[in-house]
């Protein structure tokens, strides 16, 4: 888990994208889930909705909101269902009811292409070769593990 706006060139969340590039090239399996703001969400906003490529970079809840509740069932149900694998999605509710079933919605999610260091739809802002040594050294070290 990071977090929504996570592609913005910000101190705190430049650090986050690495974490997800390093996770990314190891080769295990994984779901990236970049949740809104939590608890900020209306009565009747719960239907999780799908959101990729972080396009949405205010800073602030007009980003996309979310429950703490949702959040978890995500986090855990992502671990057992094939269909989460090898995605990376920001975490979003709608106006409407929640989903009684999360395999559609991670189904419908375009997975992260072989390979790559972002996510789909990610801003391409900050290049490999603008990373420190150190970053590129543990890129290179996590993909030559696997």
């Amino acid at each position: 888990m990071t977090t929504i706006g996570v592609t913005a060139l910000r101190d705190s969340s430049t650090w986050k994208r690495r974490g997800e590039r390093l996770v990314r090239a190891s080769g295990n399996e994984y779901t990236i889930v970049r949740p809104g703001w939590f608890d900020m969400n209306d009565d009747d906003q719960l239907a999780i909705a799908r959101r990729q490529g972080d396009s949405h970079q205010t800073g602030t809840p007009a980003d996309g909101v979310i429950a703490r509740s949702q959040i978890a069932r995500v986090l855990v149900d992502s671990l057992t269902n094939p269909d989460a694998t090898h995605k990376t999605f920001e975490l979003v509710a709608a106006r409407g009811l929640e989903q009684d079933d999360l395999r559609p919605v991670f189904a419908a999610l375009p997975a992260d292409p072989d390979g790559a260091l972002d996510g789909p739809g990610d801003v391409a802002n900050l290049a490999l070769e603008d990373e420190p040594a150190s970053v590129r050294a543990d890129l290179d070290r996590t993909r030559t593990q696997h």
